[in-house]
């Protein structure tokens, strides 16, 4: 019995430390970034500093939640199983709810910042903000898009798996918005191009590799029975072929057995 609670008291500890990680870390960076790109800004703009920190933060965990999710896909975490399979869904479990309280965060923030031009319609509707209408919307559509794949998520065992896989998949979709978002709604977009460059690369070469090499390990498993098919065909047509052509001279086809009698 206390070995049982033991192990209780250890998951339930390991979950919280992972949550505290997945929001404290990029909590962190968004906050640092924030404030070392404007550092003169006075107080009256620390709502909007402070959405711009959260959304800088809500980045950086959504890219870390879509590459884990790659890599749990992905044919070469077979031959590089760099951490347990249950500690991965764990940490992507956590890294999902700490990028929609992010986000949360990130829009309460600029909606309730008068001098941000969002608004509380634009931060919902797409389209309504006055402050860079497009670039804001990928971020809105992003965000409704982000709740559907945390719902479904949520109730993958009732949606069962090939339903949910299918809406999961479009993540990587969901990233490009966020991604566009950024560097479209972002002032200090500059500042943060190589975030942006490094952070975008790692997801298409991921995505890119990933795809690519399940496509092969598919061509290869549809190609080998139709090698094992044409092989047995093959074997069964020598011997026919061998009496036809000992019919075409008038020979009599000579058997194993027989060859041995006659040496």
């Amino acid at each position: 019995m206390s070995s049982l609670w033991g192990d209780r008291a250890r998951g339930v500890a390991a979950w919280i430390l992972t949550g505290l990680a997945a929001v404290a870390l990029p909590l962190g960076a968004g906050f640092g970034f924030a404030r070392l790109f404007a550092p003169t800004l006075h107080s009256r703009y620390f709502p909007w500093l402070t959405g711009r920190a959260l959304g800088i933060a809500a980045y950086i965990a959504l890219t870390a939640l879509v590459i884990l999710g790659v890599w749990m896909r992905h044919p070469w975490r077979l031959r590089r199983p760099l951490v347990h399979s249950e500690t991965r869904l764990r940490v992507h479990a956590t890294l999902a709810t700490a990028t929609i309280a992010l986000v949360a965060g990130h829009l309460v923030s600029l909606a309730s910042d008068k001098y941000a031009g969002v608004g509380w319609i634009g931060a919902f509707v797409p389209f309504k903000a006055t402050y860079r209408p497009t670039a804001v919307a990928l971020g809105v559509i992003a965000m409704l898009f982000m709740v559907l794949l945390f719902a479904t998520a949520r109730s993958a065992g009732r949606l069962g798996a090939r339903h949910w896989l299918a809406y999961h998949r479009l993540a990587v979709v969901n990233f490009a918005l966020v991604w566009f978002h950024g560097v479209m709604a972002g002032t200090d977009t500059s500042a943060l191009r190589l975030l942006y460059v490094a952070t975008g690369g790692v997801v298409v070469f991921l995505t890119m590799t990933r795809y690519a090499l399940a496509r092969r390990e598919r061509f290869d498993e549809d190609a080998e029975p139709e090698l094992e098919v044409t092989g047995r065909s093959a074997s069964m047509a020598a011997p026919a072929s061998i009496a036809q052509s000992s019919a075409d001279d008038g020979s009599t086809p000579i058997s194993s057995s027989q060859e041995s009698v006659a040496s």
